[in-house]
This record gives structure tokens, sequence and C-alpha cells, in this order.
């Protein structure tokens, strides 16, 4: 008590099969392009994005999901993405892989 809460803030993305037998890299959001907890990592196992408010952005959704149709077009796989609705977020022409399923409103609460 008596102290202030941290108002550091991450958004994380995490997607992978039912089954669990496959996983996409987690795609973390921070505020700072060079966070300091990655100094002295050379590598890891997810996608770090900045943004200043910590949030999905529609430039960082495409960027994300155009990765992945490259990716699983060339392995001659299909992928569905559930993605809940919100404004940032919204559909992609041209994808060749990726299928992308916008759940109704108010769904992930219900999940």
């Amino acid at each position: 008590s008596g102290g202030k809460m941290s108002r550091e803030r991450l958004t994380v993305l995490v997607g992978g099969k039912a089954s669990g037998t496959e996983k996409l890299p987690l795609l973390v959001i921070g505020k700072y392009r060079n966070s300091r907890c990655f100094k002295n990592v050379k590598t890891y196992p997810l996608d770090y994005k900045a943004n200043k408010k910590f949030w999905m952005t529609s430039v960082l959704f495409e960027d994300y999901v155009r990765k992945f149709d490259r990716k699983f077009f060339a392995k001659k796989r299909k992928l569905i993405l559930f993605i809940d609705k919100c404004t940032a977020l919204s559909d992609l022409p041209n994808l060749k892989a990726v299928n992308l399923l916008f759940l109704p409103p108010n769904t992930t609460a219900k999940l």
C-alpha cells in the first residue's frame, strides 16, 4: 500500500492449433522500439513491435497476417484466424492462405 500502480502495458497476440501441436510466434506490442528487457538478447521466439499506446494498429495487424499468409502459402497450407472485432482490425484483401473470421461483438467475453 502507499505505492503507485505501474502504468506499463503490453498487447499480446497469441495463435495456434486447437490441438496445441502448432503455435504461431507471439506478437508482443510494447511502448518502446528498443525495450530494455531485450537489451542483451540476440534472438527471441516472438515478434516485438512498438506503439506509443501499446495497441494493435491496422498496420501492425496487416504486417503480421501477411507474413503468415506468405509462410503458409509457400507450404501449401491453409490457416483460419479467429479475430475479435475491433476498429483497428479489418478484412484484408488478396490473402492466399489465410482466412480471417471475425467474431460477433461481445463473443470473446463468453469464450
